[in-house]
């Protein structure tokens, strides 16, 4: 059985990490080499490094920054923001990256997603599967463009472009610690057989214990829990091996 794996986010708006509320009110939590270096002696299973401004901001990620954040990591890394072509990851994959997250050139060159894939390969492309909750109970894909998607859509036709993983991360539930989607969870793993990292809400022990109860995923991203608590992804590793579940220590 494969091992749950932990991944702490790290959001980048260009100079310093921040996290979100709801994908709004970004709040200044540190800085991004240190940071790494923490979560590498912690052992974490993963780590995701992302520069959420990037793409909007029509810039390219730092590679100075990124390249200084990989040399703490003795864990995969995965590097999204700003990136529009496949120099721009090769330049990320020479500095270290194991993968790349992708989004919003789905709604602009759908096509560089199949192109990064077949060149890189299906394990390289991770896409970022943002849902906010409609106000009928289904989801839609936030994206810069303010394309019309829904959820289901989104996810089929990445994967038929050839996503390797897909980051879902709920809009709603983004830095509130009030609790994973756990209805958004369910939804993408019954449509889709691609891994999924379920992403936004944690703030407790306890909303682990009611994710892996309530679902199937392997593998869960958090910011808010390690930036604004006591708790550390030991103390997830352990809830999680009392519920059962097969984690590396």
């Amino acid at each position: 059985m494969l091992k749950v794996r932990i991944i702490p986010i790290l959001t980048f708006n260009g100079f310093a990490l921040i996290k979100t509320k709801q994908f709004s009110q970004p709040r200044m939590v540190g800085n991004p080499v240190q940071t790494a270096r923490i979560y590498n002696s912690r052992g974490v299973d993963e780590l995701i490094f992302l520069d959420i401004f990037a793409t909007a901001q029509k810039r390219k990620i730092n590679l100075n920054v990124v390249k200084e954040v990989i040399k703490e990591c003795f864990m995969p890394v995965g590097i999204g923001g700003g990136i529009k072509s496949l120099d721009d990851i090769n330049d990320l994959l020479r500095i270290g990256a194991d993968k790349v997250v992708l989004k919003d050139c789905f709604f602009t060159n759908p096509s560089f997603i199949k192109e990064s894939s077949r060149f890189f390969g299906e394990q390289c492309i991770t896409i970022a599967v943002d849902a906010k909750k409609q106000i009928d109970g289904s989801y839609k894909i936030l994206n810069l463009k303010g394309d019309d998607i829904s959820l289901i859509e989104f996810i089929k036709k990445v994967e038929e472009l050839g996503a390797g993983e897909l980051i879902v991360n709920s809009v709603d539930n983004d830095g509130m610690m009030r609790g994973f989607d756990t209805d958004l969870i369910k939804q993408v793993l019954y449509n889709t057989s691609l891994p999924i990292v379920c992403v936004g809400g944690a703030g407790s022990m306890e909303h682990f214990e009611d994710l892996f109860s309530a679902t199937n995923c392997e593998a869960v991203g958090a910011a808010s829990i390690f930036h604004f608590t006591q708790f550390t992804p030991l103390d997830i590793k352990n809830t999680l091996s009392k519920l059962g579940k097969p984690v590396r220590k």
